[in-house]
């Protein structure tokens, strides 16, 4: 008797059930080619200040995020690194229930959307430090900074848009201790692995400290070091 593999025998099925092979329905655009067409779209800031009324309940009225809720300062961010985020967002890249509904086409359909609020976001005024640390580790955290972070993110926190890296200057302290400990603990799948790898090493004082640190870095160039 011939021995029909199960690969065969699952097609089998499939076609008495149906009739025929299921069709796989169009194929969606990757990551690479969402970023690409967000970059290369004319921006409409108006539309985008629309759309971020239904952003603004959790990042804030001006974009400079809410404690309680988790959520970044946003205002002022590189445009281009915030169209990376949205992106990876809406292909799995990066996780987070809310803005995965978000950037999946449910309020930003388009990435002419994603062109449009970024544009808007990143002409807003970056907000002053709101959500600091102790200051306990603060010291530990200022060493840190300089040796592990500061020839990517820059000496201010300024980031770069160019290389799509993050200012991170004026971002709200508890929003970045949560992100140092997804990064160590495996939940930013998009994150380079030398963010990983670098933080590992680094215990709960250190993270609190680089946290603290990198929330009193100002937009504007100056600091804010006491307790």
């Amino acid at each position: 008797m011939e021995t029909r593999s199960l690969g065969a025998l699952c097609t089998g099925v499939l076609l008495a059930a149906f009739g025929r092979v299921p069709h796989a329905g169009p194929q969606q655009p990757s990551a690479r080619q969402d970023l690409q067409a967000v970059l290369s779209a004319i921006p409409d800031e108006q539309h985008g200040a629309q759309l971020f009324r239904l952003c603004a309940e959790c990042h804030g009225a001006r974009g400079e995020g809410i404690g309680d809720a988790w959520t970044p300062a946003i205002a002022g961010q590189h445009p281009r690194v915030l169209a990376k985020q949205l992106v990876d967002y809406r292909h799995g890249a990066r996780w987070d229930p809310r803005m995965e509904k978000v950037a999946g086409r449910h309020i930003l359909r388009s990435t002419q959307d994603i062109a449009d609020i970024v544009a808007y976001l990143g002409q807003l005024r970056a907000p002053p430090a709101s959500s600091i640390g102790t200051g306990k580790w603060l010291h530990r955290g200022a060493r840190l900074y300089r040796g592990l972070c500061s020839t990517c993110h820059g000496r201010q926190g300024e980031g770069s848009a160019a290389r799509f890296v993050p200012r991170l200057a004026g971002q709200r302290y508890d929003y970045l201790l949560r992100q140092l400990h997804d990064a160590v603990e495996g939940r930013r799948p998009g994150l380079a692995a030398i963010h990983g790898r670098a933080l590992q090493r680094l215990d709960r004082e250190e993270l609190m400290g680089l946290a603290d640190y990198i929330s009193r870095l100002s937009p504007d160039g100056s600091q804010r070091v006491s307790r």
